[in-house]
């Protein structure tokens, strides 16, 4: 009689193994998700191996680029779109993914690249009206409407360039099981990227997201491709952002701007000029200093208002930034200001709906908030940034020099900084500080005898 092959199991979401099976994967969490295999291991004399060689006669990758035609999209993927990658793209419904992806996908094909649209969602009349409205010419791509996985594969080879509109839709009929379930999302994955090596051919995939923001499907789906890209920003406004997670070809957290306008994503490479033309001068509570962004460096403006409290318990509301992060600082105000800010209500926010969590903000925050309770504004030409620290120190921050640069090109010629940071800096102006107390009183928010 056959000998029965012992069986392992495995999560179909985190390729995690296990001895029996459960209801519940032990490390990714997530329910119903463990199959049986069978065990590899019993069938190794069947097996066929490859002859170890050195790894410096292995041939190197061709990483010539193809522009995506968005001087931000290709700065966000190191300078274009590696030939045979997988490029994943991610985002929330109606945040852009399909807009870029048909902006690209013309933009390519203009070059005489042959280039295949598949839309595994949207009819080809939908697709269509999309490029007509954004006033692209899109003769020179190819459009076809199917979930078939069947239909991608067998394009490989013929197209420089695939797009695959989403890969959550895409399906494998020999396979069974629902669309877009687990088994299906990771089936279509390893076939799309086995694909794309074997025929050199780059393939765009869209992807949903979840509640939470995270890609939707299992997390192999980031694992095998080569560049994972999300897009976000705020759908009632028009700033979009691209974020760099994982790339094989270039630096992670590379971050492109983009504005979304009548003809599509058009790229904004200096978005804190623009969010600092509405700035009003002179006002209390408004300090402008500049944030890292990923790899990125762009101009902010921290405001704080403090409005006087007759109860017991002041309001505390911040609009981007860490909740937790400011309270200590607010702390810090109180302790080394020797300011009483429990007669306030204090709200803070960044100007322009940003979102940040950058440590070289507390400086700036600090400021703000003392300029607001003493109604004091800080100098035009002056900005701040460092980390602060409970004993009061002002500690370096990564990026100070890009920071510097940055700042002084929209015209600021006197910088608050750490004193590290004036140690090693090459730009003019900078006035160093090792306290919090130090800095307030060099920005004139040095709290009067009679305040």
């Amino acid at each position: 009689m056959k000998a029965k092959i012992a069986e392992k199991f495995f999560c179909n979401n985190c390729n995690a193994l296990h001895a029996t099976w459960v209801g519940r994967c032990n490390s990714c969490g997530s329910w119903n998700s463990i199959e049986a295999i069978a065990n590899s291991s019993l069938l190794v004399h069947n097996a066929t191996f490859e002859v170890p060689g050195s790894l410096a006669d292995v041939a190197l990758l061709d990483t010539a680029r193809i522009s995506t035609g968005s001087s931000e999209f290709d700065r966000a993927l190191c300078g274009g779109i590696v030939p045979g990658s997988t490029v994943l793209v991610g985002g929330e419904p109606g945040i852009g993914k399909s807009t870029l992806a048909v902006q690209v996908a013309t933009f390519i094909a203009r070059g005489d690249r042959p280039v295949l649209y598949v839309s595994a969602e949207e009819s080809g009349e939908q697709v269509a009206a999309r490029s007509n409205r954004l006033q692209l010419d899109s003769t020179g791509v190819d459009f076809v409407h199917s979930a078939d996985l069947a239909v991608v594969l067998a394009a490989m080879g013929s197209y420089k360039l695939i797009v695959v509109d989403s890969i959550q839709a895409l399906s494998d009929p020999e396979l069974g099981g629902l669309v877009g379930s687990v088994s299906q999302v990771r089936h279509c994955s390893q076939a799309l990227n086995a694909g794309s090596k074997a025929k050199k051919t780059a393939v765009l995939i869209l992807s949903h997201v979840t509640k939470d923001g995270s890609l939707a499907g299992p997390k192999l789906l980031e694992h095998l491709v080569d560049a994972v890209f999300v897009i976000d920003g705020d759908r009632s406004g028009d700033s979009r952002v691209i974020r760099c997670q994982k790339n094989r070809f270039g630096k992670v957290s590379e971050v492109g701007y983009f504005k979304m306008e009548g003809l599509g994503l058009a790229d904004e490479p200096d978005p804190g000029a623009e969010q600092l033309a509405d700035r009003l001068a002179g006002a209390p509570g408004s300090v402008v200093t500049a944030a890292r962004d990923g790899n990125r460096v762009r101009l902010v403006e921290v405001q704080a208002l403090a409005v006087a409290n007759p109860r017991d318990v002041p309001r505390r509301q911040f609009l981007g930034l860490s909740s937790q992060r400011c309270a200590v600082i607010i702390g810090l105000v109180e302790h080394f200001a020797n300011l009483r800010l429990d007669r306030f209500d204090i709200f803070m926010s960044v100007a322009g709906g940003l979102n940040s969590d950058d440590p070289g903000l507390d400086l700036a925050i600090a400021a703000a908030i003392v300029s607001a309770v003493l109604a004091k504004p800080v100098p035009e030409s002056v900005s701040l940034f460092g980390e602060l620290g409970l004993t009061g120190e002002v500690r370096k921050v990564k990026g100070d020099q890009d920071r510097i640069d940055e700042l002084r090109r929209h015209g600021f010629t006197s910088f608050i900084v750490p004193a590290r940071t004036a140690e090693k800096a090459c730009v003019t102006g900078e006035k160093s500080t090792r306290t919090l107390s130090e800095a307030l009183e060099i920005a004139g928010l040095k709290r009067s005898v009679n305040s």
